[in-house]
């Protein structure tokens, strides 16, 4: 009659088996006691009980929970203890979980928790001691650290004081250290069940503030086997290391660097055409994803994790990239990367998504490096030009006026190499010379009656304006260069500086609405003349240190 009973308590528990198991991270989950749960039926030889391999697959972590507590009981009331296991000793515990407060005892086999609530104390016992010894055991909490040990139904940790449990320590003492090994495993809330540790050993996390969930715990004989995985009972949270490398013309795959290490050849003529990267260490699940483009074909689809972006081997050389991290990786960190452009030399960093290189200049990118950084930490370097676009030229006005016979502007015009304005200003200018027109924001270029260049431009903002007056272009003329001032540091590729080395006109790959109209007054310059790229590279292949140039 007794057995019949447990049979039904058996079915019932297997019923109870099959609800849905909690599912741990896909990144991190681990195997659940598959062969653990063989174990422990080998160890008490339920011979009685049988469980269909179907059955058995469906709801794993559950029916092994559950088995655990019927092996437990059939064992406690289907024979009586011979002379020889009368006195053997056995655990019970029970967990303190935050919003619930203490569970029921359980026996050891059993899982104690696991209601997806975070664990903050422990009490462990031994009963039917025949020994001399106890358990003793501690935890660790995310703001306090490791507690004192605590000993045989003492508490380790808080009760309703909100510090979760984020790993545990259980060792046995005296004799009963030299006749038992105990061991035990964690569910942790990111990743899931953890291996098993055993006799003092650490089982948990330690720097994520993943706080325990359930405890499961086995003593045994030391002549006994124990077929539990003990692999990774223990994690602990270290940096992000990012491996990366890259597919340079006529040399192919690179050796792959470590953040933030320089990949690629900065310092000759090769180009990428390819590019790699994945995480060598993490602490979070995540991966690094990033795509890249050619002038050719613009952007490839995004792909992640070493697999390989662009079309290295082909000859299509990368301009531009893009990266980003994924999950709970870009909670916690952010990643910053910067490319080499020859004749430009290293961009400033982007970071998340955002481009590094150059688009419409027909560069090439040489070299890249990368680096990550802890969330809202700061840069590691420079982060204003890390990306340059070229502005084409305008379309010419539908109807131009008739070319005089004398330059001649809007409200000027110079005759005899004097420059007049309707207001009266007055400058003996030569045969060649520059006009820069504040007011219509506008630059003008001629060498004799023959126009060189006609072309809108951004001068100083009202705050920071352009100066006005008759200078000249000065020594200091530069490509290429790198524009320094309090709060920026922008490389350019033409400086052509008309007073002193502060005041001049330069490309500006920032200004990506266009130049020209009112534009000046809300993305006005700090006193400089920004310039369209093809109308500053004229200038500075045409005209030489000493051309007067006039800005009314």
């Amino acid at each position: 009659m007794r057995r019949n009973i447990l049979f039904i308590l058996l079915g019932l528990f297997i019923v109870a088996g099959l609800a849905p198991a909690r599912i741990a991270a896909p990144a991190y989950s681990l195997e659940n006691g598959a062969v653990l749960q063989q174990s422990l039926l080998d160890l008490y030889h339920p011979a009685h009980i049988k469980i269909e391999s179907a059955l058995a697959e469906t709801g794993n972590d559950h029916i092994t929970q559950h088995t655990r507590s019927v092996v437990a009981l059939l064992r406690a009331l289907d024979s009586q203890p011979s002379t020889q296991t009368a006195g053997n000793a056995e655990l019970v515990y029970t967990t303190y979980l935050q919003d619930s407060g203490w569970q029921s005892e359980v026996q050891e086999g059993a899982i104690s928790g696991g209601a997806a609530l975070p664990l903050e104390a422990i009490r462990v016992r031994l009963t039917h001691l025949a020994e001399a010894g106890s358990v003793s055991y501690r935890t660790y909490r995310q703001d306090s650290g490791w507690s004192g040990y605590a000993k045989n139904g003492e508490t380790a940790g808080t009760t309703g004081a909100g510090e979760a449990v984020e790993a545990v320590q259980f060792k046995l003492t005296g004799a009963l250290a030299a006749q038992y090994d105990l061991y035990y495993r964690v569910q942790t809330s990111r990743f899931g069940w953890l291996d098993w540790a055993g006799n003092g050993e650490t089982a948990g996390t330690d720097g994520f503030r993943y706080p325990i969930e359930g405890i499961e715990i086995v003593l045994m004989n030391k002549e006994q086997t124990f077929l539990g995985k003990r692999e990774q009972s223990f994690i602990k949270r270290t940096e992000p290391v990012l491996s990366y490398g890259s597919y340079l013309t006529g040399s192919g795959w690179q050796e792959p660097v470590l953040n933030p290490g320089q990949s690629g050849s900065p310092d000759s003529s090769q180009s990428l055409e390819g590019l790699q990267a994945k995480l060598a260490s993490q602490p979070y699940p995540g991966s690094v994803s990033y795509r890249a483009a050619t002038s050719e074909n613009g952007w490839f689809e995004w792909t992640q994790d070493g697999l390989e972006a662009g079309l290295p081997g082909t000859g299509q050389r990368i301009e531009r990239i893009e990266m980003q991290l994924t999950d709970e990786l870009a909670a916690h960190y952010d990643i910053y990367y910067q490319v080499h452009v020859p004749g430009v030399g290293w961009l400033d960093w982007a970071k998340n998504g955002e481009t590094a290189g150059t688009q419409g200049y027909d560069y090439d990118v040489s070299a890249v490096q990368m680096q990550l950084v802890q969330k809202d930490a700061v840069a590691p370097g420079n982060t204003a030009v890390a990306f340059m676009k070229y502005v084409p030229k305008p379309p010419p006005v539908p109807v131009a006026p008739p070319v005089p016979t004398y330059p001649t502007g809007p409200d000027w015009t110079v005759q005899d190499g004097n420059f007049r304005t309707n207001a009266g200003t007055n400058y003996h200018v030569g045969s060649s010379f520059i006009i820069i027109s504040i007011a219509y924001q506008r630059v003008w270029a001629y060498i004799g009656n023959q126009q060189i260049v006609n072309a809108p431009v951004i001068t100083g903002r009202p705050s920071m304006p352009t100066p006005r007056g008759l200078f000249a272009i000065q020594p200091y003329k530069e490509s290429p260069s790198v524009l320094i001032g309090e709060d920026y540091e922008s490389p350019v590729q033409y400086w052509i500086p008309f007073l002193g080395n502060a005041y001049g006109l330069h490309d500006a790959s920032w200004q990506t609405q266009g130049f020209g109209g009112d534009l000046y007054l809300y993305l006005g310059s700090h006193g400089c003349v920004n310039t369209p790229y093809y109308a500053v590279q004229t200038l500075y292949n045409t005209y030489s240190v000493g051309t007067p140039v006039v800005v009314y």
